[in-house]
């Protein structure tokens, strides 16, 4: 798989400075001139959104939904996240997202692997191949709430010993978040077609560089692809192949707008026959040339 360059804290930063107001309530100031990022970072989206294409990093974000509902896209998968849900975005992951009716808020933490003791390697990999949302009810959403304002209480007040205190209250989101995660998987059952659209699914992240057909993942899954196409249609309501061409399209955007690569290059990169295929196949979903897909994300 391709090596993407990741973005670091400091790099996110500068894109939420285009969606965060000054002078926050809750979080760090990122407009404060003696504003310094570590390996952990607390926020409040408090502004009005983003016109950002998708994001790479190579820090954890953790995000609790407030208020408002949002598609995340990570990867080819598509998100609904309700208020009151957790989700952690690990390092890697191409995401994005698009508000859907009420503008919505979040409490936001970033924090790199190095922020957390070593001892934690199963619990984040256990997150890493479970990224799906946990809606927390009532009492728990309540719980998870409180844990977000004392991280915040720490770094606003910075008395001894804030930063330990505040690893052990993120510890407890992550197995929280971990505990919601198992009892869904308890309570959902996949039948057949479901673990055959899972599979596919986990299949285009690991091959979508070099495998572009539906034919070659039925072959790894020994079924047919028209089994495969019907299952994945029923089951996601979109063509088995729209899946490998979304998971192919984020790769490209995110090369275009965070790399220096040449079309020529990124073409070679993605295993196109050459830059003209990959210009016609960008251009099929996005409307314009990839070209000027990129001149239209560099600052002026």
């Amino acid at each position: 798989m391709n090596q993407l360059p990741l973005l670091s804290i400091e790099q996110s930063i500068d894109i939420y400075k285009e969606m965060h107001a000054k002078n926050p309530s809750f979080g760090m100031d990122i407009f404060d001139k003696d504003f310094k990022t570590d390996d952990f970072v607390i926020l409040d989206n408090n502004g009005e959104g983003s016109s950002r294409p998708y994001s790479c990093c190579g820090h954890y974000i953790l995000l609790l939904t407030l208020k408002g509902s949002i598609i995340r896209h990570i990867n080819q998968h598509d998100y609904h996240i309700e208020e009151q849900s957790l989700q952690l975005l690990v390092p890697g992951v191409i995401y994005s997202f698009e508000d859907i009716g009420e503008l919505q808020n979040s409490y936001i933490i970033l924090f790199n692997r190095e922020f957390l003791s070593s001892n934690l390697e199963s619990l984040l990999e256990f997150h890493k191949l479970n990224p799906s949302s946990i809606n927390m009810l009532g009492c728990e959403f309540a719980r998870v709430k409180y844990m977000f304002e004392q991280i915040n209480f720490e770094y606003k007040n910075r008395y001894d010993g804030y930063k330990e205190i505040s690893k052990t209250f993120l510890i407890q989101l992550l197995l929280l978040l971990k505990r919601g995660k198992l009892s869904s998987l308890q309570i959902k059952s996949q039948n057949r077609a479901e673990q055959i659209s899972s599979q596919y699914l986990d299949l285009i992240e690991e091959y979508y560089q070099t495998k572009k057909t539906v034919q070659e993942y039925a072959d790894i899954l020994e079924i047919t692809p028209k089994y495969l196409s019907e299952t994945v249609k029923d089951i996601l309501n979109r063509s088995a192949l729209y899946y490998i061409h979304i998971r192919i399209l984020k790769e490209l955007q995110y090369l275009l707008v965070y790399t220096k690569l040449s079309i020529k290059q990124i073409s070679s990169t993605m295993n196109f026959e050459n830059s003209s295929d990959l210009g016609r196949f960008f251009k099929r979903y996005e409307g314009v040339s990839p070209t000027k897909y990129r001149l239209s994300f560099q600052k002026p």
